[in-house]
This record gives structure tokens, sequence and C-alpha cells, in this order.
């Protein structure tokens, strides 16, 4: 990895730490095109931050650590050996400005592309690669590419996690097959492939939502302006989402506590207002929002602060009251 000395912060006034680069020669594959990692990291796992960068380094020509959080206590982060520049962004600004502050130093470096991610993630060995080649490929057929994404694998349970196709009535779920990029609904941030020319043109992710629907936000967005979206089945990413992941029936849900629903609820009301999203996709959304809502309600504890957090989403999303939330609702 080269990883450009002297470089100002992303963001006004905040502190960049440059670390010492990995020797190119250390890589195993250099890449021609500059493909710029970005990682967003909230009181981050030590092990699992360690992990994720020492199988990303290699891949990737330059990178960036976005730390939402005081600096003091990022100081002991495993970054030393990684070649990743740390961008110290003072306090929580959510995931949605800690992109866009990741995006913005990716192209002061000149990078063509960004592959993004989140603390929870591991790449395959040869993740980047594989969505570098199915996205020019199809660059190459003619599509206006705004992501590429890997393929999701379970820790819990090693299976695939389906990608959602585009929705135009029924919410379909599907895996795609191996050779074959699949045209997707919105793919996550994690394990996300970018051409910089899709956030310059298509715009920044939306800071108001702090956290939760900010990459289908996007994703859609970027859509009603004709950039289209593909998962990748050869390109792999180990990857967590909530706090656990609970079997219920045939099906593995994410657990998240009462804060983490106040978003989802708030942001998903939220995009229930915005122009450029189909009526297809609000009321199929609004209806996985409602099944959610029961299920907790059911099945969630504490029961009461679940409640109050989701009916508090729903309130705040419909007002168009948005930033990080004040309560934590425990």
């Amino acid at each position: 990895m080269d990883v450009n000395q002297g470089q100002n912060s992303a963001v006004s006034g905040e502190d960049v730490l440059p670390r010492d680069p990995i020797d190119r020669a250390k890589a195993k594959r250099p890449l021609t095109p500059r493909v710029a990692a970005i990682v967003v990291v909230y009181q981050a796992d030590r092990q699992k931050l360690q992990t994720l960068l020492r199988a990303l380094a290699p891949q990737v020509t330059l990178g960036c650590m976005l730390h939402n959080g005081p600096k003091t206590l990022s100081d002991s982060l495993p970054v030393e050996q990684s070649g990743f520049t740390v961008v110290h962004l003072g306090s929580n600004l959510g995931v949605a400005s800690a992109l866009n502050a990741g995006f913005l130093w990716a192209s002061k470096q000149g990078a063509d592309y960004v592959v993004s991610f989140d603390q929870d993630s591991e790449p395959a060995a040869d993740m980047v690669e594989r969505l570098l080649h199915a996205c020019t490929m199809l660059e190459a057929q003619g599509h206006q590419i705004g992501a590429v994404g890997a393929q999701q694998i379970d820790p819990h349970t090693g299976r695939p996690a389906p990608f959602i196709a585009p929705i135009n009535g029924r919410r379909r779920r599907v895996i795609p097959e191996p050779g074959k990029p699949l045209e997707v609904d919105h793919l996550i941030t994690s394990g996300c492939l970018i051409p910089l020319k899709a956030w310059r043109d298509g715009g920044n992710f939306l800071d108001a939502l702090f956290i939760d629907y900010v990459d289908i936000e996007w994703c859609l967005r970027l859509r009603s302006q004709g950039w289209k979206f593909f998962g990748v089945a050869q390109a792999h990413l180990i990857h967590s989402i909530g706090t656990g992941v609970r079997r219920i029936g045939h099906r593995q849900v994410a657990w998240h506590g009462p804060l983490r629903h106040y978003y989802v609820f708030r942001n998903g009301v939220y995009l229930q207002k915005l122009p450029h999203i189909s009526l297809a996709w609000k009321l199929s959304d609004l209806l996985q929002l409602a099944k959610k809502f029961l299920f907790f309600v059911i099945v969630a504890q504490p029961r009461t602060g679940h409640l109050h957090a989701m009916l508090a989403g729903i309130r705040d999303g419909w007002r168009g009251q948005l930033g990080q939330s004040k309560s934590t609702f425990e």
C-alpha cells in the first residue's frame, strides 16, 4: 500500500496522523487503478479491527480510518502496521458524515475508486480485486456504475446473505450466480466498491440520517439518476449485522438495541417522504417496518424501551427531525 504523507484532513481543523506506508512489494496484487479503502470506526473492537486492516491493506493502494470519537479513546487503535492514515473526527458525527469525510480524503489523494468498510467486517484476500474486475467489466459494457458490492457471509452460520433485487413490486431476495454480477436495489456500505465519479456526480451521503438507511438512501437516489448497482458472488465479505443474530423459524434476524431501532424507524419513515424513491419501494419498505414493529414489540426486551424508541423514531421521521438522537432509550 502507498499512503501519501502530509495530506490535510478531510475534516477541517482535525488531526491527521499519517502512518508508515507498507512496501508495495509486500502487496499480493498491486492494482493499476488507485483504490482507496475507508474504514469507519466507533468504539472499535481491537482484535476485529486488526483483522480487518491486515486483510485489507495488501489489496488497496491507500487507506484511511475515520474515527468517530475523541482522539484520546483511539490512541492505541491497531493501525501502526496497516499503512492507513487516521482521521479523528473529534466526536461521533455518524456514519454518513464519516463516509463523506473519507470520500473527500480519497478524492484529494487522486483515487479512482473507494472501497468502504465498517469495523465488523473481514474481506476475503481477493475481494477488492474481484470487485474491481466486475466493476470495470460492467463499465466496459456501457453501464453507469454507482457501486458493486461483495457477497456477505454470515459469520455465525457461514451462509451467504441474499441481496435485494430492484423493487418494482414484491420484494425479492436473491443470491447472484458465480460469474454473473446481479443488478440489485441497494448495497450495504461495508464491502462496497464505488467509483469516485459516482460520489462526485451523484452527491454526498445524507449527513442528517446519522446511521441506518444511509447506504440505502444514497443508492436509491443515484438509481433515480440512472446509476446501477450490482452484487458480485465471487467477492466474499464476512460481515456481522446488529449485536447478534437469532433464528426465528427459517429466518435469521439481526438483533439491535432500542437506540438503533429508533434510527431504523425514524429514517425508514423519513425515506417515505422523499420524491426520488418509487412508490413500489416505499410500500415494500413500509410493510417491512410494520413487521419489525410487531415482532420487536412482542419479542424484544426490555419491551418498553424498544416500544418507546420505535414510536419516537416514527414521530421524528414524519416530522423530519433528523440528526443524532439526544436520548439513548435505555
